[in-house]
C-alpha cells in the first residue's frame, strides 16, 4: 500500500473535473520528481489505477479527458502527441504536478483506497465522480493541533472529520444530496465510516441568543471506525441535550469530591505519597470502582460490534499502591469489594482524569486545573 500525494487546490472545489481529478491521480501514482519528462499511454494509466484488469471505455475515455484538462490548465504539457486511432500516447512533462509539503496544501490517499473504490460493483462514470468526493472528503480530516494529545484518545490528526454537509458539499462541487448518497456508497463497501447523531446542541450564536442545532455527522476512514464511533459518542454524552446529565448540589459535591481523590491520584503517581493511610484507601477505591466502570462500558461497547479501545485506555494503573504495606492483597489485586458499593459514575465522572499525554505535557497544568475549574477536564 502506497500513498498518493494530492495538492489539495487542484482536487477541491471547481479547480478540476472529476475527470481532472481521475487523471492527476493517475499521474501522481506514476510521478517520479527526478524523471518529470515520461511517456504515458491510458492504459498505464488505467494499470495504474485498478491493475490488470479489463478497462472499461468510461474510465479510459475519462483519462483522455483529464489529461485534456490537465493540458488546458497547465499543470501539464504535451511534449508529443503519439496516439493513433486506437490508443492515447503522450510524451508529457509533469514538472508542475511536484508538491513542495512545507508550503503547499495536499492530501494523502492510499492507492489501495483508490483501488478499492474503483473495482467496487456499480457505474464506472458513478464511481469515478464520488473517488473526487472520497478524497476532498478525506481532505476535511481535523488535523489542528487540537486533535494531537485528545483526552482518552491520544493523536487523532487527520483520523477524524466533522465538517458540515454544506462544506463538504461546496469542497467537492456537488449538492448536499449527493454528498449523503456517496457518503451511503461509501459505507457500504467499506471505505469510510459515518457516525449519525440523532441528538442537537444548544449555543450561543452571534447575536448572543441560545440556538438549538443538529449534532453533525462525524466521519472516518473505515479503519478507523472504533475511533471514530468512541469520539462522536464522546462529544454526544458531553454536549448534547438528549445525553446531558444535570447534576444536582448533592451529586455536584460527590463529583468534587471524586475530583480532588482523581488528583492526589496523579500526585501519588508522580511520586507524592504525604497524604494519610485512610486517604491513600480512598483514592485507591475510587481508582477500582472507576477502572471496573470503564470495563463494564467497554464490554457495552464491544456488544455493539465496537472495540471498547476509548474506555480501555483510560483505565488507571493500580500497580503504584504496592508500595504501600498497609494494603492488603486483594486490594493489590483490584480488588475493592472490602470497602463497600460500586461507584456508578456519570458521563462527566468517567472523562474528568487526565491522561498520561497530557500529565507528561504539562503536569503543574493538571493538576491546578482540577481544582480551580471543576467542569474545566471536559473541554
Amino acid at each position: 500500500m502506497n500513498k498518493i500525494w494530492l495538492n489539495k487546490e487542484l482536487v477541491t472545489e471547481q479547480t478540476l473535473t472529476t475527470d481532472g481529478v481521475l487523471a492527476y491521480v493517475a499521474l501522481r501514482t506514476i510521478y517520479n520528481m527526478n524523471n518529470t519528462t515520461d511517456y504515458v499511454s491510458v492504459n498505464r494509466l488505467a494499470y495504474s489505477l485498478i491493475g490488470e484488469m479489463d478497462y472499461p471505455k468510461a474510465l479510459t475515455d475519462s483519462l483522455v479527458r483529464g489529461i485534456a484538462e490537465l493540458a488546458s490548465g497547465e499543470w501539464i504539457s504535451i511534449r508529443k502527441n503519439l496516439s493513433t486511432a486506437k490508443s492515447y500516447e503522450y510524451i508529457l512533462n509533469m514538472e508542475k504536478l511536484h508538491i513542495d509539503t512545507s508550503k503547499d496544501l495536499f492530501i494523502t490517499v492510499d492507492d489501495e483506497e483508490v483501488y478499492n473504490l474503483l473495482t467496487t460493483k456499480g457505474d464506472m462514470a458513478k464511481k469515478i465522480r464520488i473517488l473526487k468526493y472520497f478524497i476532498v472528503l478525506i481532505g476535511t480530516f481535523d488535523n489542528s493541533a487540537g486533535m494531537k494529545c485528545v483526552q482518552g484518545f491520544g493523536n487523532l490528526q487527520g483520523k477524524i472529520g466533522h465538517m458540515t454537509e454544506s462544506f463538504i458539499a461546496i469542497q467537492a462541487d456537488v449538492s448536499v444530496k449527493s454528498c449523503q448518497r456517496y457518503n451511503d456508497f461509501l459505507v457500504d463497501n467499506k471505505l469510510i465510516y459515518v457516525y449519525k447523531s440523532d441528538d442537537y446542541t444548544c449555543h450561543e450564536n452571534i447575536l448572543g441568543n441560545n440556538e438549538i442545532t443538529q449534532i453533525g455527522n462525524c466521519y472516518s476512514r473505515y479503519a478507523d471506525r472504533d475511533v471514530c464511533h468512541d469520539f462522536a459518542s464522546n462529544y454526544e454524552n458531553i454536549y448534547g441535550e438528549k445525553h446531558k446529565i444535570i447534576i444536582s448540589n448533592k451529586k455536584k459535591g460527590k463529583a468534587n469530591k471524586n475530583r480532588g481523590l482523581a488528583q492526589i491520584y496523579v500526585q501519588i503517581c508522580i511520586g507524592n505519597t504525604n497524604y494519610s493511610d485512610d486517604k491513600i484507601k480512598e483514592v485507591y477505591k475510587y481508582i477500582v470502582n472507576k477502572n471496573n466502570t470503564l470495563l463494564k462500558k467497554a464490554e457495552e461497547e464491544k456488544q455493539k460490534g465496537f472495540s471498547g479501545d476509548y474506555y480501555m485506555n483510560q483505565i488507571r494503573d493500580t500497580s503504584i499502591f504496592e508500595q504501600f504495606e498497609f494494603l492488603n492483597v486483594n486490594t493489590q489485586n483490584g480488588n475493592a469489594d472490602d470497602w463497600g458499593e460500586q461507584i456508578d459514575f456519570s458521563v462527566e465522572e468517567i472523562l474528568d482524569m487526565p491522561t498520561v499525554c497530557e500529565v507528561q505535557m504539562n503536569p503543574t497544568k493538571v493538576t491546578d486545573s482540577f481544582l480551580d475549574d471543576e467542569f474545566a477536564d471536559l473541554f
